[in-house]
């Protein structure tokens, strides 16, 4: 958000089995937590209702008519099939406005007696005979009238509202629905409070007057005209929140006539608008005909449109701004009849992947709903710039940033802890949209693009979150997942504190190309926290056009790290320093507002280089051994160079060490690694000065794949035996398969070391005489000789 029975139940049986999440067991995840999350929440919807059972399906047959001389109202049939998450279940409770009468309920096709149907305020009791055994699915139907209440939250603009739009002769009256965050109670009866359980499908049968047209979620099945009556029939079959069901009736004309079709990975998806006919202008077509190249941009993005088997679109509602209804966003006039207008419908689109798809499993961790639609509208303006007009990346970022570094938005966090209203959730929107979103940006500065764009994907390719639901938690892992940075601290106080970051006293200097930075941290509006983890982002600019570079530190506790490229380096100091390819002259703190912190350098002279600058690291293989190299443009005799080695890149060790005291007056150094391993290794010195901070070079690899120069084979040809000899170290295990001429398996040798020996014997005295070929497998790969076995 920014701001009947015919046919059905023959579909429903021949729909629900395919329809059904395997991962439900999401669900089951967070149901203990939901008591505790919900438990303030009152004359809402009720935080204990249907915690015992899993919703599988919802059928809501409901008349509905915007001329009604009553005013709002509604009437109709929800069927609800579910399984009982406890043994010995018989009560089942739907969250329904007590103002809404329930006629009757039928339980497996009988009419249940009055007293076994209970309205309790603002929940309806229905009891059922016991079902002893869980996980048993049943099913129920309530049938209900009534006006629905108005909801004084956010201004009265949420539930089932029956508004007017137009003027003059053309004024007609339209019906729309909001439930977010508790107000599906309010139209229909259901499991309002909790976001965490979805209904694994839906099917929505509206009956309306001619002349009117109702919009749902999912496919549009069927528009059927019965005397003076349409029945529209919408089916979605993927899971959805209560508060993600939708209706809305007006005199809607459809844009494009012809829905248009996006490609999405093979896919052609149907997109289409439902328009107030005053709405339906030419600046409108603008703004709506740039949608399919917003689909496009985030599926390349975030992984492909989650709804691609159904739809994509937008229908005409009263509430200012969206709301991301599965498959069919409602969205005010002013949203995308107003001249270059594209925010707003870029967020409500993002919401399709976090909020429809990937829903938020509390109402606590709103932000993943919110945050990432937010930052949908960034990605728009910096990867679709042809749609966001004179708007980009960095002017939609320095916009949020300045909101939230604000002393006025500073009261709360992100995560929120008073879910007791929609307001109290959503207002003030800055922390759960605006914050969140800059949070994000830190998180792609500090990762980097590649990898942050790939946690996203992961995200909504999680088999336990997609058409599920995700918590705060979710975000984390994956995030980690694909940098192996442990975000424990950046988390907690990124998302649980509140203030934000100072580096006021910055300072650097330089040496010729080399720069040094000292970036002390204070932190503002939060007396109880003492440094936020983050990454910097400092601009370097040379008296030269072109002349300029931005580099990213990761500032951890104090002590600074290389940011390179989402890989991390500890420099083991609160100073840094950088080889440049110019001399510095200008440098500025944050210049593309990246990160949550303000700040300005002055340039300090008394700021001293960390020791010693390379100029060069290099390294190759050389026979068995790795052969590294590096040359520095000044001489500390009493330096110490550790070279430390990583099988992954990221877990270095000490592997052996040079005094700079043993080489005087030299520039360059050298060390061997005897005997590599095969694979990819990581190598990077660790340069400890006579005094000041430590310092690191960059990392470098050296691939040692094997080939089959690596290896010899003797005797050849063989009789009773040969010996495979290698030429290094070629992996702790190794298996050898014999295949004959034809390509059968023969012989298998399975976990074989070479070890220092580099020598094994493979017996052939069972192998008759022929050619053969033989096959070495490490995971660094595999190679194949020919033999000839002879006896």
């Amino acid at each position: 958000m920014k701001n009947l029975n015919f046919l059905i139940a023959l579909l429903f049986v021949c729909n629900i089995a395919g329809a059904q999440n395997a991962n439900r067991s999401a669900h089951n995840r967070m149901v203990s937590s939901e008591i505790a999350r919900y438990g303030r929440i009152t004359n809402l919807a009720t935080a204990s209702t249907g915690l015992d059972y899993d919703v599988k399906y919802y059928r809501l047959e409901l008349r509905l008519n915007p001329d009604t001389s009553v005013g709002k109202y509604v009437r109709g049939k929800v069927t609800t099939y579910l399984t009982n998450l406890t043994a010995n279940f018989n009560l089942i409770k739907f969250d329904l406005a007590a103002v809404l009468s329930c006629d009757s309920v039928y339980y497996h096709g009988a009419k249940l007696a009055a007293g076994k149907v209970v309205e309790n305020g603002d929940v309806l009791e229905i009891t059922i005979p016991s079902i002893a055994a869980t996980g048993t699915l049943d099913s129920v139907s309530v049938y209900y009238k009534g006006a629905p209440p108005a909801i004084p939250d956010l201004g009265g603009q949420l539930g089932f509202l029956n508004l007017q739009h137009g003027s003059g002769p053309s004024r007609s009256n339209y019906i729309y629905t909001i439930s977010e965050s508790y107000g599906a109670y309010t139209w229909w009866p259901c499991k309002s409070a909790i976001s965490s359980d979805k209904a694994d499908s839906l099917d929505l049968i509206f009956s309306t007057p001619t002349g009117f047209k109702a919009a749902g979620n999912g496919v549009l099945v069927s528009e059927t005209t019965s005397g003076s009556n349409v029945i529209t029939y919408w089916k979605h079959r993927h899971p959805i929140s209560s508060y993600q069901v939708c209706v809305a009736v007006a005199n809607y004309v459809q844009y494009p006539t012809t829905p248009t079709l996006v490609n999405i990975s093979g896919t052609m998806m149907p997109y289409y608008n439902w328009l107030f006919p005053e709405t339906n202008s030419a600046t409108a077509k603008t703004n709506l005909d740039k949608v399919p190249t917003m689909i496009t941009t985030f599926s390349s993005k975030f992984g492909d449109y989650p709804f691609k088997d159904e739809k994509y679109g937008q229908y005409t509602f009263g509430l200012g701004g969206g709301m991301e209804h599965n498959t069919f966003t409602g969205i005010d006039a002013g949203s995308y009849n107003t001249t270059n207008a594209w925010d707003v419908i870029a967020h409500e689109l993002g919401h399709q992947w976090f909020g429809a798809s990937v829903t938020c499993g509390s109402w606590g961790d709103i932000w993943v709903n919110e945050s990432f639609a937010t930052y949908s509208e960034i990605v728009c303006a910096e990867f679709a710039p042809a749609v966001s007009g004179t708007a980009t990346g960095l002017s939609w970022r320095q916009g949020m940033k300045t909101k939230v570094m604000s002393s006025s938005y500073q009261a709360r966090a992100v995560y929120v802890t008073d879910t007791s209203s929609t307001s109290a959730i959503f207002s003030p929107s800055v922390y759960i949209y605006d914050r969140g979103a800059m949070v994000l940006s830190m998180l792609r500065s500090l990762l980097g693009d590649a990898n942050f764009f790939q946690a996203l994907k992961n995200y909504q390719a999680d088999n336990v979150l997609k058409y599920s639901t995700s918590l705060t938690a979710d975000v984390q892992r994956h995030m980690e997942n694909v940098s192996g940075i442990d975000l424990s601290n950046f988390f907690a106080q990124w998302i649980y504190q509140k203030g934000v970051a100072s580096y006021a006293n910055a300072k650097w200097n330089n040496i010729g190309q080399q720069i040094i930075l000292q970036l002390p941290q204070t932190v503002l509006y939060n007396a109880s926290l003492t440094h936020f983890d983050m990454p910097v982002a400092v601009r370097i600019k040379g008296a030269v056009a072109g002349q300029d570079t931005t580099i990213i530190a990761y500032d951890k506790n104090g002590i600074l790290y290389y940011d390179i490229n989402g890989t991390l380096i500890n420099s083991g100091a609160s100073m840094i320093q950088y080889q440049l390819s110019f001399v510095p002259t200008t440098v500025l703190f944050d210049d593309y507002s990246q990160v949550l912190a303000n700040g300005s350098f002055t340039k300090d002279g008394s700021l001293s280089a960390l020791a010693v600058n390379i100029v060069k690291f290099t390294g190759k293989k050389a026979g068995a051994d790795a052969l590294l190299n590096w040359e520095v443009d000044n001489t500390l005799d009493k330096a110490v160079f550790e070279i430390e080695k990583s099988e992954d890149g990221r877990a270095f060790g000490k592997i052996g060490q040079l005094n700079a005291g043993d080489f005087l007056n030299q520039y360059r150094f050298s060390y061997t690694d005897p005997n590599i391993k095969q694979g990819v290794l990581y190598y990077r010195i660790k340069i400890i000065p006579q005094a000041g901070a430590v310092l690191y070079t960059k990392t470098i690899s050296i691939s040692s794949e094997y080939s089959e120069n690596d290896f010899t084979i003797a005797p050849n040809p063989a009789k009773d035996f040969i010996d495979i000899s290698a030429s290094s170290v070629i992996d702790k295990t190794v298996s050898i398969k014999l295949f004959d001429v034809a390509g059968r398996l023969i012989k298998t040798a399975a976990n074989l070391s070479f070890g220092t020996g580099r020598t094994v014997r493979i017996n052939l005295d069972d192998v008759n005489p022929g050619n053969y070929f033989v096959e070495i497998n490490s995971n660094s790969g595999k190679i194949s000789k020919r033999i000839v076995v002879v006896k």
